[in-house]
């Protein structure tokens, strides 16, 4: 059942595959559980034993391969970051398989029981946290900045789950409001904002992904807005992409990363930001940059907030993943841990002072590995440090 739902190009790029190994020596996964089943390479050749298609499957393999449990694991202690795609000879999209495996695992009933409960949170609270959706907007009141709820405005801030209720990154809420403000932005938090729904689509229980995506475009539409910012990107993925493509919602409007928005002031000047005395280093969010193109935008902003940047070993298209993408830290707790602090080690060797991100969840597992590892720069998000540097917040240590 699960080979058999793929369309004509998946089946292809199975056998398009040339098992050459590629992806095997950039797995995070694999890194640290080198097993070929866990490799990129070992599942391919899995999901050839599978395949029906023109009868080769069971000429090769026989009659006997089967899903199980162990291989719906596999899939799921992976961080879906689009690495294996990157190095790929032939380009095979990678990550849109394993996201269409995960569908299907989904549906006959092996998906591990993180992403079920994934599912019942987002269904039962509107975010992945399980609680009640009428707190979305705490973290303002913690923070003390002044939020707009308007009928109408040009901008909408679209937070997310996680700077919403995780009390560690709640920051990127309170200097991303801080910096709209500033520069004076028409802007609006919706007055119901519900799960972007990206946590559906990476797991593959996507049957009530379109009930998400429908009621976030009719707020937001409602408006009247031309544009939406948010400085997660897993909910810009899933606005941008992920909406038309899984529930086929044509969008009115743009989708921006806030490093897009942040570059877009300063090339107008609408934004001047002090240099930062320190050595920093920038780590490359998975989903933002190899997976949503957003690769220049956060740079230019970090060449005028620091005074020296450092970029580290693999970096860009070719960035290593904190371990917090596709579910892995709810699958696999400790695989995932054992990738971010490989991760930090690498950001620590460029000797910034300084280790700057665009995500709130690679802040905040950079931030944990940073705890465990006693001795490492200083772990924050791009919005904290121009917020910072325009005086906005407070200067944090943690």
């Amino acid at each position: 059942m699960i080979v058999e739902e793929f369309d004509e190009q998946k089946l292809s790029d199975l056998y398009i595959c040339a098992q050459c190994g590629y992806c095997v020596n950039i797995c995070p996964t694999y890194e640290k559980t080198p097993w070929e089943s866990n490799s990129p390479r070992g599942k391919l050749y899995f999901l050839k034993a599978l395949s029906k298609s023109h009868g080769v499957g069971n000429w090769l393999f026989g009659p006997r391969a089967k899903v199980t449990e162990l291989f719906a694991k596999r899939v799921y202690d992976c961080t879906v970051c689009g690495h294996c795609m990157e190095v790929c000879p032939v380009k095979i999209d990678l990550p849109h398989l394993w996201k269409k495996l995960r569908e299907s695992i989904v549906k006959v009933g092996l998906a591990p029981e993180a992403v079920e409960k994934t599912r019942r949170s987002l269904l039962q609270s509107r975010n992945i946290f399980d609680v009640d959706n009428s707190m979305r907007r705490d973290w303002a009141d913690y923070g003390g900045v002044k939020i707009k709820v308007k009928d109408r405005a040009e901008t909408v801030y679209f937070a997310g789950c996680v700077t919403s209720y995780s009390g560690r990154v709640q920051g990127v809420a309170e200097s991303t409001v801080a910096i709209l403000n500033h520069v004076d932005e028409d802007w609006t938090l919706l007055k119901d904002e519900w799960c972007c729904g990206h946590p559906l689509a990476i797991s593959g229980a996507t049957e009530g992904f379109r009930e998400f995506a429908e009621h976030n475009v009719k707020a937001i539409e409602s408006t009247g807005a031309r544009r939406v910012v948010t400085a997660c990107p897993g909910c810009a993925l899933a606005l941008r992409e992920e909406y038309p493509e899984i529930a086929g919602i044509k969008l009115r409007f743009e989708v921006l990363h806030l490093t897009q928005l942040l570059n877009e002031y300063m090339e107008q000047r609408r934004v001047e930001i002090p240099r930062l005395g320190a050595r920093v280093t920038y780590h490359d969010p998975c989903e933002l940059g190899r997976l949503g193109g957003v690769l220049e935008e956060p740079r230019k902003v970090l060449y005028q907030c620091a005074t020296e940047l450092v970029q580290p070993r693999y970096e860009g298209l070719n960035g290593r993943c904190c371990g917090s993408g596709g579910l892995l830290k709810g699958v696999n707790l400790p695989i995932s841990e054992a990738i971010a602090d490989d991760r930090l080690v690498a950001l620590s060797e460029t000797g910034a002072e300084v280790c700057v991100s665009a995500c709130p969840s690679c802040v905040q597992t950079l931030k944990d590995a940073a705890g465990r590892r006693g001795k490492a720069p200083q772990v924050m998000d791009i919005s904290e440090l121009v917020a910072q540097q325009l005086g906005l917040i407070q200067a944090t240590t943690d």
